[in-house]
């Protein structure tokens, strides 16, 4: 079993909804978002979602975009993410969701899921890589038994829902915005209804994400899916502490348990 499928058990078992945030791995160097993500392993992350920078990233806003620029400073190669993440495994072993974008994949090739297996890295979100083009890629993560994650949007009509829920392993991601990433004050009303469309049509984990900023907006998310995904907010906790690292780990702790609190 794929630690993704296990960890979604576990928690509905539990009766919970899992808190899935999201970091740059380098950012704002390497070692301290190496902090970053064991605090937030430590104050309940379920599941955690790691961004290789990229020097284009068509789908974030301009906080992830900034936290990119950090991290390509520091001249983070894919090979040190990699062992960013084998390191974050041996400290903690919760499923690891690696989003990317397809150029350093495909510049990769076969090595990119060789790699990711010996990382253990669970999931890759390749955010610009729909299923129908996506065949190439999956015939590699799933001999390593990793599982490839899809995104479904508000402008996604029943027949796309229905074809992307057919390739979907793991728990598929509705982005609840028609947009980037980013802190936003409310989540969409059409959310609720839109994640009950995606559960009529099939059993797997629906996460949210794009937007959620609070333990208010998760609280409500957490009425109808079954993960709750935050990025911006977290890494806004970077950029404003970005020269005390001891405040920024104290404000990321302290919105970490909030969020897991009510989930």
């Amino acid at each position: 079993m794929n630690r993704i499928d296990g960890t979604f058990k576990s928690l509905r078992h539990r009766n919970r909804t899992a808190f899935i945030p999201f970091i740059s791995i380098g950012d704002p160097d390497l070692e301290t978002s190496f902090e970053i993500a064991k605090t937030l392993i430590d104050n309940g992350a379920d599941l955690i979602e790691l961004g290789y920078p990229f020097s284009d990233p068509m789908a974030d806003g301009k906080v992830i975009q900034r936290s990119y620029e950090r991290a390509i400073k520091n001249r983070i190669s894919i090979n040190d993410a990699f062992d960013f993440i084998k390191r974050l495994k041996e400290y903690r072993d919760i499923p690891v969701i690696f989003f990317t974008y397809y150029n350093p994949v495909f510049v990769m090739g076969h090595g990119f899921s060789l790699g990711a297996a010996k990382a253990g890295i669970d999931g890759v979100l390749v955010v610009d890589l729909p299923p129908e083009e996506s065949g190439e890629l999956t015939k590699h993560t799933l001999k390593q038994n990793i599982y490839q994650i899809f995104l479904l949007a508000p402008t996604s009509g029943r027949k796309r829902m229905e074809y992307v829920l057919s390739f979907a392993r793991g728990f598929v991601y509705y982005v609840s915005v028609t947009g980037v990433t980013g802190i936003r004050k409310a989540v969409s009303e059409t959310v609720s209804e839109k994640v009950g469309a995606i559960k009529k049509i099939s059993g797997i984990p629906v996460g949210v994400g794009f937007g959620i900023s609070g333990k208010e907006q998760a609280s409500e998310v957490k009425k109808y899916a079954d993960a709750v995904i935050i990025g911006s907010k977290i890494i806004q906790f970077i950029e404003n502490n970005i020269r005390d690292k001891s405040l920024m780990l104290r404000d990321i702790s302290g919105f970490a348990r909030s969020i897991s609190s009510v989930l």
